[in-house]
């Protein structure tokens, strides 16, 4: 979906070594399993000049992923796995042209995810499977939840009104359960329910 090329890593650049001069004691917190333990050095740790491998922290951008497309049939969201791991999938949905086959479903099938939680965030444009849905909002569809498009959606199952999706989100599909911490609890739209009803 990307060429690897394209992915952007870390430079040593002034900034960074400038992180590197920082006098006396330097405390690091590392949050696990939901305790904070800190560690002290007598230096800065960003004391690096390099690395040597394959194994690097990177940066992709959005722009520069070209999404999979078919005119004649709707493809499953795991067409748009940009990352993959053991335990989960990262997907990147981004503009793409709809379907132009005259049979061809135009919006999701109706499906569930029997071994994967599915969290999807929604970063911005118009979401054309859902109704209900502003950029910044987040769903969850837990393992064996049915799911698909709204009833607004299915009414443009075969005929779409434009000649491309206009949206950015990004799917995490993991195979263990996912916890719904506190702080999400207390933002979540308790309405978004209701947008599933005709």
């Amino acid at each position: 979906m990307f060429d690897p090329a394209i992915l952007d890593t870390p430079v040593m650049d002034e900034a960074f070594r400038a992180h590197q001069a920082a006098p006396g004691d330097v405390r690091v917190e590392v949050k696990k399993r939901g305790e904070v333990s800190t560690v002290t050095y007598p230096y800065n740790p960003l004391d690096a000049v390099g690395w040597h491998g394959d194994l690097a922290p990177v940066r992709l951008n959005v722009r520069d992923i070209r999404p999979v497309a078919s005119h004649r049939y709707h493809l499953p969201p795991s067409v748009h796995t940009t990352f993959l791991a053991r335990r989960f999938v990262v997907c990147t949905f981004t503009p793409r042209p709809f379907e132009t086959d005259p049979g061809a479903l135009k919006v999701p099938f109706f499906h569930n995810n029997d071994d994967f939680d599915e969290i999807l965030f929604y970063h911005a444009g118009d979401f054309f499977s859902r109704d209900n849905i502003d950029a910044g909002m987040m769903t969850l569809h837990p393992s064996g939840f049915t799911h698909g498009p709204h009833p607004k959606a299915l009414k443009n199952m075969l005929v779409q009104s434009k000649p491309a999706t206009d949206e950015v989100a990004v799917m995490i599909d993991t195979r263990d359960p996912v916890d719904v911490a506190s702080g999400a609890v207390a933002v979540e739209n308790t309405a978004y329910v209701d947008s599933w009803k005709g």
